[in-house]
C-alpha cells in the first residue's frame, strides 16, 4: 500500500484514528518494524503518547509486536510492525 493509499484509507476511517496513530502507521509501513525508542526519536513524540497509541492500534489489529533477541544477555528488544489488513484498500 502506498502512502497515498494509506492516507485515503485513514480518511475513510478517520472517525477512530488520531494524527499520532496515522503517523505511526505511515512510519511503520514505510520503514518496517521499529522499536518504541526508534518511533519516539523519529516521530518526535513523547514516549507515553507513542506507547499508548501503539496499544490502541494493536487492539484494532493494525500493528503487532514481537520480540527479537540478538544473543546478548538481558531482555530482548520489542519491535512493532504494521500488520497488513484484509480490509485494506489492497485487501
Amino acid at each position: 500500500m502506498s502512502t497515498k493509499e494509506l492516507h485515503e484509507f485513514v480518511i475513510r476511517e478517520s472517525n477512530f484514528m488520531s494524527p499520532v496513530q496515522y503517523n505511526i502507521l505511515k512510519f511503520l509501513k514505510k520503514y518496517g518494524a521499529q522499536t518504541r525508542r526508534q518511533l519516539v526519536k523519529n516521530l518526535r513524540a513523547p514516549r507515553t503518547t507513542v506507547y499508548d497509541n501503539l496499544i490502541k492500534l494493536q487492539k484494532k489489529k493494525y500493528v503487532e509486536k514481537f520480540s527479537r533477541n540478538d544473543g546478548n544477555r538481558g531482555r530482548p528488544l520489542v519491535y512493532w510492525k504494521y500488520k497488513e489488513q484484509s480490509n485494506d484498500i489492497n485487501g
